[in-house]
């Protein structure tokens, strides 16, 4: 882990790391940062148009 919860949140969310598998425990600060990058990364991956919508296909 890089040190920094919410950059390591963007980078999983950018793998394809599902969003409930962040590492760090419920509740904590670290695991309210990850969720928030995490969070961060997907609304950009849909504005950018780079997340497919499950409804095409």
């Amino acid at each position: 882990m890089s040190g920094d919860p919410y950059e390591e949140g963007r980078d999983a969310c950018e793998r394809g790391v599902a969003r409930g598998d962040c590492p760090y425990p419920q509740g904590s600060p670290a695991h309210d940062a990850w969720i928030r990058g995490w969070d961060g990364a997907e609304e950009f991956r849909i504005v950018e148009g780079t997340e497919e919508d499950p409804r095409e296909g």
